[in-house]
């Protein structure tokens, strides 16, 4: 077999090892992108401990809620019921409707709980409301968590303050993962939501930082004001401290947390349009980036798509060289697969591995499409507006 790989390659013309070439070319760029994007999340992300109390300095934790009386209930006595010192929670109330506010004054005795509330109604009010948070914060870093949360670890605080020893850091960054619930728009998007953190935290460790979520970040509010807060992003209906945090974020000032000890799990509902708002999010935060990142990531998405049909094509035409071809696709194939089991495993992710695999695979394609008719519509309903 390998001396009819040989003859067949010693066969080739120039104009036949073009598809080759361009196939080997691809597959290096991926290998490489496992290599050193995915396999840094594995080893660039930290299990600390804490050795000296004293070091630490203290995180704000804040909230912007509406409407939420329910799940303030069932977080707050968890939140506050962490025994560390090392920490506070702000709440503002996004002129909820309901007994938010009632609730909220339930939990005034405790003496690191502090809250407020927005008077009337304002567009874009979720920005305003984590504005007043971060004025209200009395410590230096603050600490981002959705309302959402359902879980957080005993050691939560501890694995995000003990990283505050220093003053080359800006940013932390700890995963936050979706509830599993029956349906298939949980499970599209439960891996969605994996996968756009993996790709964030490797890009973070390769020196291409950005963040796609807000959740279960902090960061120095001095950076936030430093930039005057959201100005004229105050008007991004997608997303929100993300636009800010990746003005700043860099990769010798963050420290990725991607463990079980700083993740978080939140209940969000997933039907179909929230699966759709998550990728519509992912591509408002892509925009705002610089325009050397969005060039990496669209490289990094066009060699993804010609990887599987080069394969294909080589199948066909060139079959004789098939056990090269099944040789180095399963090299991939099995790194990619350690990569993603380890990972998941850290987090404690559990019945998204085989759906990561498969939608890693086809979703691409998908997206690609969906990017482009998202980014249509946007347009004709700015020039309908115009009009």
């Amino acid at each position: 077999m390998k001396q009819a790989i040989l003859d067949s390659l010693n066969g080739m013309s120039v104009t036949d090892w073009i598809v080759p070439g361009i196939f080997l070319f691809v597959f290096l760029c991926r290998f490489y992108y496992l290599l050193f994007f995915s396999a840094r999340v594995v080893f660039s992300s930290r299990k600390e401990v804490i050795v000296n109390q004293k070091a630490r300095q203290p995180i704000t934790v804040f909230l912007t809620v509406r409407n939420e009386e329910d799940n303030l209930r069932k977080l707050l006595p968890q939140l506050l019921g962490i025994k560390d010192d090392c920490y506070e929670v702000v709440v503002v109330d996004d002129y909820s409707l309901d007994n938010t506010f009632t609730v909220l004054g339930s939990f005034k005795h405790y003496p690191n709980f502090h809250f407020s509330s927005l008077n009337e109604e304002t567009r874009f009010s979720v920005k305003l409301a984590q504005n007043i948070a971060l004025k209200a914060a009395q410590h230096e870093w603050v600490l981002t968590l959705p309302i959402e949360t359902t879980a957080v670890g005993k050691d939560w605080i501890n694995g995000f303050s003990v990283n505050t020893t220093t003053d080359n850091r800006n940013v932390m960054m700890g995963y936050s993962g979706i509830q599993r619930k029956p349906g298939y728009f949980n499970l599209l998007y439960r891996t969605e939501n994996f996968l756009q953190q993996l790709r964030s935290v490797g890009y973070v460790a390769n020196g291409i930082p950005f963040v796609y979520f807000e959740d279960n970040v902090a960061f120095r509010k001095e950076e936030y004001f430093k930039l005057g807060g959201y100005g004229q992003k105050t008007k991004e209906a997608y997303a929100n401290l993300e636009l800010i945090i990746n003005q700043f974020i860099t990769k010798k000032k963050t420290v990725l947390l991607f463990n079980e000890n700083t993740c978080i799990t939140k209940e969000v509902e997933t039907n179909r349009d929230d699966f759709y708002n998550l990728l519509n999010r992912s591509f408002r935060i892509e925009k705002y980036l610089p325009a050397w990142k969005r060039t990496l990531l669209g490289f990094d998405t066009l060699t993804n798509l010609l990887y599987t049909p080069l394969l294909i094509v080589l199948f066909v035409f060139y079959f004789d060289l098939w056990p090269l071809f099944v040789a180095l696709a399963g090299i991939k194939i099995m790194l990619h697969l350690i990569l993603l089991k380890i990972t998941l495993n850290r987090l404690k992710e559990r019945k998204i591995f085989l759906s990561s695999l498969v939608y890693g695979w086809l979703m691409p394609y998908f997206k690609t499409f969906y990017k482009w008719y998202f980014n249509q519509s946007a347009r004709r309903s700015k020039w309908r507006i115009k009009v």
